[in-house]
């Protein structure tokens, strides 16, 4: 089998001959940039100043570390997330370097940094409000000290969501995807692009406050985003949909303890609309979907399901309810994991080489049981994992991956 074939089987639930690579398959299955660094170094590859992604200062894997690792799962592009194409003729020319944490790093040409004497970078194209303190290894805005203030609230009809793509975009998208298509065997995913669900008006109290006391105003604010997504992947199904294996959203509902607004709310509030969503986006296209979502889900996967959820990513799995074991029993015949091979919230720093190979060796051996498995680490491995924790992941995954 090639990548794309393996990809494909795994999507179908069926059984390929090893468990497909996905690291940097979305933009929440990466590493950040100076974890990439060191990837670039144990591959033995020549070292790139690595692309920076999104807000999350993740990596865009090149070509040439997918290969070195024998990675299966291309991002195609990441349109919510970068100011810049990832890939094909327009991305030449729309990288510029910098300087971040002491190394060169390439970000989009709109993108502006500075420091500050104390060390402190700050994202000033993010307005200067997003900053990164000496120390730390992600841009953070300052959060409002009064989370319980009055607000008004809002009015669905001044919500206008995006609900189209530029022609220029929607054209170069196509060049570039059917380019990849044949000229490489990688199966694609196209990052988020849609319209999601997670827009919260009056802010993330205030849109729990709409929830409890004006539900009604809540649900036009989410059919409104139902109706332009489902539109928008219209347009992206012309364009890319007969090259492209996975499109992704994100929504995260959870936190290490369960579902934050618990899920009698989830149910009432979202899950029609999810309904509506998944089931128009499964009409319209064959793109599969690659739900993004934070923490202890468990306990709405069924729902999902229902609703026509087909990969479910990061597989948080410190989180409550989310033991592999369990999870591969109750949803390994419906649903596709993809993740949960390095979780950093329960493997400390200071684990050794043998402690994380044999964790990740066990997690691999559970998800991977009957197919239904893209390998990856738990989100974006972060800055600070130790160059020996990488090398376990990778040979884990080397030494367990085969089904034949």
């Amino acid at each position: 089998m090639n990548a794309r074939q393996r990809v494909q089987a795994v999507l179908r639930h069926e059984l390929p001959d090893r468990v497909p690579m996905g690291l940097g398959g979305c933009e929440t299955t990466g590493l950040h940039v100076l974890a990439y660094d060191t990837l670039q170094r144990l591959l033995h590859i020549p070292h790139h100043p690595p692309r920076m992604d999104t807000f999350m200062c993740n990596a865009v894997f090149e070509e040439d570390v997918l290969r070195a690792m024998d990675g299966d799962i291309l991002l195609l592009a990441s349109p919510r997330m970068c100011g810049a194409p990832l890939r094909g003729a327009s991305s030449q020319g729309q990288w510029k370097q910098v300087l971040l944490w002491g190394r060169s790093i390439r970000v989009a040409l709109r993108e502006e940094f500075s420091l500050r004497e104390d060390g402190t970078m700050v994202w000033e194209s993010s307005g200067g409000k997003e900053i990164c303190l000496p120390g730390t290894y992600f841009f953070d805005a300052p959060q409002p000290t009064d989370l319980t203030a009055d607000f008004t609230y809002p009015d669905p009809e001044d919500y206008h969501p995006a609900d189209s793509f530029p022609d220029e975009f929607l054209r170069d998208l196509e060049e570039t995807a059917r380019c990849l298509y044949e000229e490489t065997e990688y199966s694609l995913c196209l990052g988020e692009s849609v319209t999601d669900l997670q827009y919260a008006p009056g802010g993330t109290v205030g849109s729990m406050v709409l929830m409890l006391e004006e539900p009604d105003i809540m649900r036009a604010f989410l059919q409104r985003s139902v109706d332009a997504a489902l539109r928008q992947i219209t347009l992206l199904e012309q364009a890319v949909g007969r090259y492209v294996d996975m499109l992704s959203i994100a929504h995260d509902f959870g936190d290490n303890q369960g579902i934050t607004i618990g899920e009698p709310l989830f149910r009432e509030i979202y899950l029609p609309y999810y309904r509506q969503l998944f089931g128009g986006w499964h009409a319209r296209t064959g793109m599969r979907i690659n739900l993004h979502a934070c923490g202890a889900m468990a306990s709405i996967l069924d729902d999902l399901i229902d609703c026509g959820l087909d990969v479910y990513n990061p597989v948080q799995i410190s989180a409550r309810g989310m033991d592999p074991a369990a999870l591969k029993e109750r949803f390994g015949d419906r649903l596709v994991f993809y993740g949960g091979g390095y979780d950093c919230q329960r493997i400390p720093v200071s684990q050794s080489y043998e402690e994380v190979y044999a964790q990740v060796s066990q997690t691999l051996e559970i998800f991977k049981r009957g197919g239904g498995y893209l390998f990856a680490g738990v989100h974006n491995l972060p800055a600070t994992v130790p160059s020996h924790h990488l090398q376990a992941l990778l040979d884990a995954w080397r030494d367990h991956r085969d089904y034949l």
